[in-house]
């Protein structure tokens, strides 16, 4: 008599989810260029878990310069691959605005950049809003 014994074998799994799940900046003021802080205007914190049961990485195309400041990060750097992030740990990005769309002054602007994983889902969009106002004197 030959038996066979069947084992299920889980797969472990590698998630991803942002807090806050959209970076809502508000109105922001954008006085000339040369007045512009280190890491942009209005900057927000991104934690990006790891909400899954093994390690995962991370890597950031790079978000559109004109618009976005990410803290740690020149334009010369992209595309960056991250540290690996463990479960139930997160990745801290901060996100600041340097400029804004051509001819979107004072009217509402919606755009977002891209969080590549290697596990689910393999890419993260990052909703953006904000109301860019020119300061001006």
């Amino acid at each position: 008599m030959l038996l066979l014994f069947a084992f299920g074998c889980g797969t472990e799994t590698v998630s991803f989810s942002l807090t806050p799940e959209s970076l809502d900046f508000g109105p922001v003021d954008f006085p000339s260029a040369d007045q512009m802080p280190e890491g942009g205007y209005a900057q927000m914190e991104l934690h990006v878990t790891n909400t899954g049961e093994t390690d995962g990485n991370l890597s950031l195309p790079e978000p559109d310069p004109d618009v976005f400041c990410i803290a740690g990060f020149t334009t010369q750097e992209f595309p960056v691959d991250l540290d690996v992030v463990h479960p139930g740990s997160a990745y801290v990005f901060t996100v600041g605005l340097c400029g804004y769309p051509p001819g979107t002054e004072g009217t509402d602007v919606s755009t977002s950049f891209e969080i590549d994983t290697d596990g689910e889902p393999a890419s993260i969009p990052v909703p953006v809003t904000f109301t860019p106002n020119r300061i001006t004197g």
